[in-house]
């Protein structure tokens, strides 16, 4: 079940990334649509600060919120979990 949860939020927070990149790429220029797609940092700071979309807040949970809730599902799903040998 958890993976399955893990799964989706990660499904989630991958479209919500492409949107994002799509804008980078069209509105802010190539050089803006490589640094967010090469340096996470810079894909958190251009989704606050420059991408601009009608549903610009949902967008943003859904990368944010569906990746942490994503690694909290897998985690408890035992997917990072070390197995004994």
């Amino acid at each position: 079940m958890f993976l399955a949860l893990g799964s989706l939020c990660s499904l989630i927070s991958f479209v919500c990334w492409i949107i994002i990149l799509i804008h980078a790429f069209t509105k802010g220029g190539a050089l803006q649509g490589i640094l967010a797609f090469c340096i996470w940092p810079y894909t958190i700071y251009y989704a606050f600060a420059k991408f601009e979309h009608p549903k610009k807040n949902l967008i943003l949970l859904g990368y944010l919120a569906g990746g942490v809730l994503a690694g909290f599902f897998f985690v408890m799903g035992g997917v990072a979990m070390p197995h004994p040998v």
